[in-house]
Parts: C-alpha cells; structure tokens; sequence
C-alpha cells in the first residue's frame, strides 16, 4: 500500500514538473517550435513516460496554461486579501508580475495558441470572469477612495478589452516590448478614472520606478 502511494505521489509530482517545464518550453520558442522530445529532454525522461501522462502535445499546453491559471489567481488572491494592500498595490503587483512572465515569452506564443478551439474556449471563459472579478476590484476601489463614483466600468472593461484585441491584431508586440504595451495599456487610461488619492499614489509608483 505504501510503495502504491509513493508510485501516486510521484506521479503526480512529475505530472506537476512536465507543465511547468512545458510551459516555459511553448512560451519560450513557440508552440510549433516545442516537440515532446523537447519537454522530456528537459526533464530527463522517457517521451514514452511523456506521453503516458499526456497522450498529445495539445493536451500538455491546454493542461500548463490551466496550472498556470491557477497558481497565478492562488497568489494574487494571497496578495489582495493582505489588509496591508489596498487597489493600487493590487495593479502594480500586477503589472510586476504581467511584465516578470513576459519576459521569456516568444511573440508568438498567444496567437499560437488561439488557434486551439479548447483552449481559445477556455480563454474566453477566463475573459468572462476576469470582467466580472475587474467590476468587483472596481467596486472595492472606489469604496477605499481611489476610483471615480460616476464611471460606468462597464464600458471601461470593454474598452480594456478591445484594446487588448487591437494590440493583438495588429502585431504590435512586434514593434513594442511587453513592458511598452502593458503600461500604456494599464496605467494611462487607468490614471484617468482615479480620483486624486488614487492619481498621487500612482504618481509615487511612477517616480519611484522612473516610468
């Protein structure tokens, strides 16, 4: 019974050890530029043992990005329930970490994925509740007086969102950094929607880091 469990606990740490590498793999030289081989080279086992756990290479990339999901909500969730922190050190943190997992990623990585009707469902699902969860965080920054009361952040979130499609559809990942994009994406239209509490805080982030 114990060697049974030892097996299961290990398999479940490799199941764990072949997303994160994959992951790093699909995002660093691009979906079609990543082969199995790749990913079992890297962890140092079989492609047989591979693809025991993961019968395609779909499978792992549909499965990586959800881990990813996950361990990414986990820490923010960690994050924005400290009393310490309020809205504004929720979008830097963020922004810190938009720019940290981008600093690898290959151009393109997400329009490769897009092309995978599992995932790109699986993405629109995460689109629908990150909209949800956004009018939320709204809703909780204007009751610690960093956001306008007379907004309505319904447009806002589509307006994020369509700016999001546009940078996408015109490549301008190919002419920009990530780091370009993600601040003149977030903090411009954001600062417009503060009030002054929530204008002088972003300010001292921006002098602070020299932005």
């Amino acid at each position: 019974m114990q060697e049974q469990k030892s097996l299961t606990e290990y398999k479940l740490a490799l199941c764990d050890r072949i997303l994160d590498a994959a992951l790093h793999t699909f995002a660093e030289r691009g979906v079609k530029g990543t082969k199995m081989d790749d990913v079992a080279a890297q962890l140092g086992i079989s492609k047989r043992t591979l693809y025991e756990i993961y019968n395609t290479k779909e499978t792992v990339l549909f499965e990586s990005i959800r881990r990813h999901h996950r361990q990414k909500s986990i820490a923010l969730n960690t994050f924005a329930n400290d009393p310490k922190h309020d809205v504004v050190d929720i979008i830097v943190y963020l922004y810190r970490q938009q720019i940290k997992q981008t600093v690898k990623v290959s151009p393109g990585f997400y329009e490769e994925i897009a092309i995978y009707p599992r995932i790109e469902s699986y993405l629109a699902e995460q689109r629908q509740r990150n909209n949800e969860a956004f009018l939320k965080f709204i809703s909780r920054g204007i009751s610690e007086g960093f956001f306008l009361r007379e907004i309505d952040y319904k447009i806002v979130a589509q307006l994020f969102e369509s700016i999001g499609r546009y940078i996408s559809n015109r490549r301008l990942y190919e002419q920009y950094s990530f780091e370009q994009l993600f601040f003149n994406m977030l903090f411009i239209p954001l600062r417009g929607f503060c009030t002054k509490k929530g204008i002088e805080k972003l300010d001292a982030f921006f002098r602070e880091n020299k932005v």
